[in-house]
């Protein structure tokens, strides 16, 4: 079997890995850039198990069990950090919505703990409270680093024989008898049994030319970063009022974003100086002491969102044989993409369907069973 994945990001990195050990066939990864270039390397570098839906909450725990027993046999290291999220409410209504959550939460074993704002100042001084009602502190939640997991999975796989072809466009797929036979690239025809699209933003593009539509589209997320000062702030803080998030790399930097309107597409990957204006407000009243912090750079990268805020993984049987997708995650890729790729690796190869897998398929658009996610951050 001759086996192509599309997108050389963190969900293409661990599908062509997951493939590549159970030594089912032969492994080829395309990537149009280099690997990580798209969103993949432009992340937040954090991950949580927090979410509206069970269905999310399940996976991703699954998801970042599965990485930490990855990261030792890996040969960078992801330095796996769980200095948790702590989420300010301001309404009554989300207070409600997270007392109503912690008890999935609770079942699942992740329950998070609620904050008085006495707590959150006992706590966090450097907080600014005053309007805060309550906080809820997941400890589970934390961060990452980015490039050191891509990285980690790059070279694994490459020890197992997954060929990389970087710089490598793939243009078009090309069906016959409803199979797929070839993947038409930059550098010519190659000859394959199975496609895996997980390149992301640019996912449709493939999809609609063989006139598939899924309803998906890529938002453009901002970010910035500050120079490194020392390390105060261990969770990432997410400002409920506002819509920011703010935090602090283990060097020290400040990061963060805000949800802030954009056009959805494939628009150009630039910051806006309306968008920095309004992060810097935002988080200097939260965290008064950033007030003087100084922005070094700033970037952008895309959230591909789907219609309900959850991944899209496997197939649709009407779709040509040997055709699977994974992306769609709406900011949660690297949460997800680890136990993505072991399950998608299972189905492709064995055709069973596990069962943390079955409410993510395609089907689930046409059959009214979406997952729908809202708890997305920046």
């Amino acid at each position: 079997m001759k086996i192509a994945v599309v997108g050389g990001g963190i969900s293409g990195l661990s599908i062509a890995w997951n493939l590549a050990i159970r030594n089912e066939g032969e492994i080829h990864l395309f990537e149009k850039n280099w690997i990580t270039y798209g969103s993949s390397t432009r992340s937040g570098a954090r991950f949580r198990v927090h979410f509206w839906a069970e269905e999310n909450s399940r996976f991703a725990l699954e998801s970042i069990r599965r990485l930490e027993k990855l990261a030792r046999r890996m040969d960078w290291n992801p330095i796996i950090h769980r200095g948790g999220y702590l989420w300010l409410l301001l309404h009554e209504q989300h207070i409600d919505r997270f007392r109503e959550a912690n008890k999935m939460w609770s079942k699942l074993g992740v329950q998070g703990v609620f904050l008085d704002p006495g707590m959150v100042k006992e706590r966090y001084p450097y907080i600014n409270a005053d309007d805060v009602l309550e906080a809820f502190f997941g400890p589970q939640d934390g961060s990452l680093h980015h490039d050191y997991v891509c990285f980690g999975y790059y070279s694994l796989a490459k020890k197992l024989g997954v060929i990389f072809h970087e710089l490598t466009p793939v243009h078009n797929i090309i069906i016959e008898n409803k199979k797929v036979k070839q993947l038409k690239t930059a550098k010519g025809l190659v000859d394959v049994d199975v496609i895996v699209l997980s390149a992301g933003a640019w996912t449709n593009e493939l999809l609609e030319n063989i006139g598939i539509r899924l309803p998906t589209e890529p938002v453009r997320k901002e970010m910035c970063l500050t120079e490194p000062y020392h390390y105060f702030i261990d969770p990432l803080i997410i400002d409920t009022g506002s819509g920011a998030f703010v935090g602090q790399t283990l060097k020290g930097e400040i990061l963060g974003s805000l949800d802030y309107p954009t056009t959805p597409g494939l628009i150009q990957l630039e910051t806006k100086f309306d968008f920095v204006v309004r992060w810097a407000r935002a988080i200097t009243k939260r965290i008064p002491v950033l007030k003087n912090a100084r922005i070094m750079r700033t970037w952008a990268g895309y959230y591909m969102m789907s219609s309900d805020c959850s991944h899209i993984m496997g197939r649709d049987p009407e779709w040509p044989e040997g055709l699977y997708v994974a992306y769609g995650y709406s900011g949660h890729g690297f949460m997800m993409a680890p136990l993505v790729g072991e399950l998608l690796a299972e189905n492709i190869l064995t055709g069973k369907i596990p069962e943390l897998m079955k409410p993510f398929l395609p089907t689930r658009f046409k059959e009214n069973k979406l997952i729908q996610e809202k708890m997305v951050i920046g």
